[in-house]
């Protein structure tokens, strides 16, 4: 709970919707509300110069009774966690009371593509999934929104080099771990894929066929949180594990390459030449500001999970203005580039920039 609630603090845009009272813990009545404990940590942290920690007990509460299987004191996980809040804020955000003073999802929350609440402006993107059937090339294409990025992470047993060490009884081989770069990571993720015949059913051939699929970002969101999919799942060894691959990072990260491109708007009505000359002299003050931005994105903060998969200890790092902190509980250090880079990420949030 401590590190993904140290990267809400340090978000722009989350932290700008609660120190402009987007949501005032003052005016709500229900009863362990999510929301209303991000708003009292925003106070809290922003509002009041003092070095001691912030106790999140009211959030631990709200998650507890809201959360299900968060409740306890079992090992839980940052990824689930992230997905809790952020659906928890979007929920009391969004829905209006029932008699009994808690939020009622169905009143007025809206599905994820339509949403105009400040979890979905900030985290809600959309999906493009494209498959293309290899007899008749016919095409269908599918948009699902989506909140984070879960991508997967080549094995320790696939990622080996061999380098030679010289013994005393001759020479021997040994593996070694390659690296992994975050932009393999999502080439892998946006790559073709093939499906067989037996997963695929072509309407227009209206049988089974093979078929190619693909997957692009067609609209990105300010905020982009990368999941790396660490934990590894076999059902028929019915064995877990953790992949401990070294995944390199950049402070900058262009998202161009994996968005698809914009549709040419269809059936044009016919322009006003005069109209058109007029419209350019007015100010453009619908415009959508983040349309316009080109798809580059500024690391704000880094997820570590130490340790393995049936235990460890969770650590971030968080950037806050031009320095870069690690937050390990209640410690909290001033750290180089050199420290956030070398980091054993679990999860990456990105900033658009020029915001």
């Amino acid at each position: 709970m401590s590190v993904i609630l140290q990267s809400l603090i340090h978000n722009p845009f989350i932290r700008t919707y609660y120190l402009t009272e987007g949501h005032r813990s003052s005016e709500c009545e229900r009863e362990a509300c999510t929301s209303c404990a991000l708003d009292d940590m925003f106070t809290d942290f922003y509002g009041q110069e003092k070095h001691e920690g912030y106790g999140a007990v009211h959030m631990l509460q709200g998650c507890w009774k809201g959360g299900g299987g968060l409740a306890g004191y079992s090992q839980q996980d940052a990824h689930e966690y992230l997905g809790f809040i952020l659906n928890s804020l979007h929920t009391a955000n969004t829905s209006e009371d029932d008699e009994d003073g808690e939020p009622n999802p169905s009143s007025k929350s809206k599905n994820a593509k339509d949403c105009e609440c400040i979890v979905h402006q900030t985290f809600g993107g959309i999906l493009k999934s494209t498959v293309t059937c290899s007899s008749c090339k016919n095409t269908t294409t599918t948009s699902d929104p989506f909140i984070d990025l879960s991508l997967d992470i080549r094995s320790s047993a696939v990622s080996v080099k061999k380098k030679r060490l010289s013994m005393i009884n001759g020479t021997t081989t040994v593996k070694e771990v390659l690296p992994m770069d975050l932009t393999e990571c999502l080439d892998r993720f946006t790559a073709p894929e093939t499906l067989s015949s037996d997963s695929y059913h072509c309407r227009k051939c209206d049988k089974a066929q093979e078929a190619e699929k693909r997957l692009k970002l067609s609209s990105l969101p300010p905020v982009l949180p990368v999941h790396l999919k660490r934990f590894s799942h076999s059902k028929t060894l019915a064995t877990s594990s953790k992949v401990d691959t070294k995944i390199r990072f950049p402070f900058t990260l262009n998202m161009e390459p994996y968005t698809a491109p914009p549709k040419a708007p269809k059936n044009l009505p016919p322009s006003d030449p005069k109209k058109e000359k007029e419209k350019s002299k007015a100010p453009d003050v619908d415009a959508e500001p983040l349309s316009r931005l080109e798809p580059i994105y500024a690391l704000s903060s880094v997820i570590v999970h130490k340790g393995k998969i049936d235990n460890g200890h969770y650590v971030s790092y968080s950037r806050q203005g031009d320095y870069w902190f690690r937050f390990d509980d209640s410690m909290v250090v001033q750290v180089n580039e050199r420290e956030v880079l070398a980091a054993e990420a679990y999860m990456l949030l990105y900033v658009i920039k020029g915001v």
